[in-house]
């Protein structure tokens, strides 16, 4: 069974050899290892005896200002965070989130085009840091580092916060303690420092692309000696990317490298810097005839994806290695999804004229295709999904739905992630289907799983997978469930209009259309009986007639309006 769970960031998660998955991430109220990063013990450190500083940088305007040297033993300094105060509030790092954020701030001029801070600390101080491009007030987090947690007998703990710099120009760092539990040592040091001899692709940027067409391999070699982490994974490592010109399945090796690796990352990086995060179907330590790691990512979308390689310090996997980038077709089908337990589960699906309460069901896809709801082209729906008896605030749901009816959930615009605001009990997004989506019948998958990005495709440890049929239906026109109580004004009016919402409190869906069907403005809102939303869209609308529809879980209506 599993432990209860805090929220955990879906981007990246390390494997480690002889498992099937890695889900760790951070029970209530202690830190555990995180998912991000392989865990190796700190031994203990003699600090060098020098004058405690700090004290007044407890704000960014007040940031003490570092040297950047070459390495730590012409910047070390001691400083002593008794009586820091909390400027900003604790951030989610590495899937640790602190119950607050004393911080104190320290300021630096970069001369490389890399820059770490390391900072040890003392005992109870579990060191927390955040860098920052920008100026005070208009800051921009450029990373954090929250990777170690004290143990049973307090030792001394290091975190190493590395930034991509540009020379010359200034950057910020706040420093806290972690207060789960509450520090009683305070005192911590702090370097700064340029690394040299990075590897050339220590950032993505730095990635040597090649294309990978569907029925071939491209291998890749290099060395990650020296890699910093300089993309905030957690881990140091170096970049490879490689683009696909279809949706294919692709599998990732290690095949060949020695020593092998016994620890990497599972994610793949579409865009540097990245905009889609994609994790893999499964992996295994089986099928390279060397123990080393393959991966296997299911209807990956065309593109260019981005792979980063881990400096494996505790496995000994440093220096050169392969990497073998395969392509092959998708077999014909819907791909197979499946959970091993559903601890948590799909309780309840609505969309459109389908409500469909469901219970528990291990394994593979509940096939509920008998099951269906109509969409127009160019319509909008909210989809509503019930978390089930067991919620974890970790728990996520993705739904597909197959547009271009070519059974594979590939495209871009077929996928939907769904949010929640009542820590995972019930989520909530929006299902457009495209003005050119095929009419007809097509498939809606809809996925419930625990602490890892929802993926089309693949097992997962626990979970639950439904599909459903939906029918796409001709033009922009609007097939009343209820109609709803509302009302505009003015109208007409120049844009700027509000709206009367008499309806059953609920999450509403408010559009705009043009004569020719296409949607000029959209945004959810929560409306209660009676409120009033303006729209503000004066200027932002040519002069003419518009469709202004609401849609809601109750009904869906519609009215026309006149821009003047």
């Amino acid at each position: 069974m599993k432990h209860q769970y805090l929220s955990v960031p879906l981007l990246v998660l390390a494997i480690t050899a002889g498992t099937a998955s890695a889900q760790t991430a951070k029970p209530r109220p202690e830190k555990a290892t995180s998912v991000l990063q392989t865990i190796r013990p700190i031994g203990t450190h003699a600090r060098p005896a020098m004058e405690n500083r700090g004290g007044g940088n407890d704000e960014c305007a007040t940031a003490t200002m570092i040297t950047v040297t070459s390495d730590c033993s012409g910047s070390i300094a001691v400083y002593d965070a008794t009586d820091a105060t909390e400027s900003q509030p604790a951030i989610l790092c590495n899937g640790f989130t602190s119950p607050e954020a004393r911080d104190l701030w320290y300021s630096f001029v970069a001369t490389g085009v890399v820059t770490s801070i390391t900072v040890e600390g003392t005992l109870t101080f579990d060191a927390v840091l955040e860098g920052f491009s920008g100026a005070c007030g208009s800051l921009v987090s450029a990373g954090c580092a929250d990777a170690t947690f004290p143990p049973a007998t307090p030792v001394n703990t290091t975190e190493t916060l590395t930034m991509a710099t540009n020379v010359g120009d200034t950057y910020y760092v706040r420093v806290y303690s972690y207060w789960s539990p509450e520090p009683t040592d305070f005192e911590f040091t702090l370097c700064a420092y340029s690394p040299s001899n990075v590897p050339a692709n220590d950032q993505c940027s730095g990635a040597d692309n090649q294309n990978v067409a569907v029925g071939s391999s491209v291998t890749f070699t290099g060395d990650n000696t020296g890699a910093l982490d300089t993309e905030g994974l957690g881990q140091g490592s170096v970049w490879h990317s490689f683009t696909t010109t279809e949706c294919s399945n692709v599998t990732v090796d290690y095949c060949g490298t020695e020593p092998a690796f016994g620890n990497g990352f599972v994610s793949l990086f579409n865009g540097c810097p990245s905009t889609t995060v994609v994790g893999t179907a499964d992996f295994d330590a089986l099928t390279c005839p060397d123990g080393n790691f393959t991966l296997r990512y299911s209807n990956l979308p065309a593109g260019t994806w981005y792979y980063p390689v881990m400096l494996d310090e505790a496995n000994g996997a440093i220096g050169a290695y392969t990497i073998n980038v395969t392509s092959t077709a998708l077999p014909p089908g819907y791909c197979d999804a499946s959970a091993a337990a559903c601890d948590e589960r799909i309780a309840n699906v609505t969309i459109g004229s389908l409500n469909n309460p469901s219970g528990c069901s291990d394994g593979s896809v509940v096939d509920f295709t008998d099951q269906s709801f109509s969409i127009y082209q160019n319509e909008t729906l909210l989809i509503t999904v019930l978390n089930g008896d067991t919620i974890y605030a970790s728990d996520a749901v993705g739904v597909w739905v197959d547009w271009n009816q070519n059974e594979s959930f590939c495209e871009a615009n077929e996928f939907v992630l769904l949010t929640s605001d009542d820590a995972g009990q019930t989520f909530t997004g929006l299902v457009y289907a495209p003005a050119d989506a095929p009419l007809g019948t097509t498939r809606m998958r809809v996925r419930m799983t625990f602490n890892e990005l929802p993926k089309a495709c693949g097992a997962a440890d626990y979970g639950e997978v439904e599909d459903y049929s939906v029918v796409v239906e001709l033009g922009n026109s609007v097939k009343e469930i209820n109609t709803l109580d509302w009302s505009v004004f003015p109208n007409p009016s120049t844009g700027d209009m509000t709206v009367r919402f008499g309806g059953v409190d609920a999450k509403v869906v408010i559009e705009l259309f043009d004569v020719a069907g296409r949607t000029v403005h959209q945004e959810q809102r929560q409306l209660f009986n009676g409120q009033q939303v303006a729209l503000g869209l004066a200027g932002k609308l040519a002069h003419g007639a518009y469709t202004l529809r609401l849609s809601s879980p109750e009904g869906r209506s519609e009215q026309r309006v006149v821009v003047q």
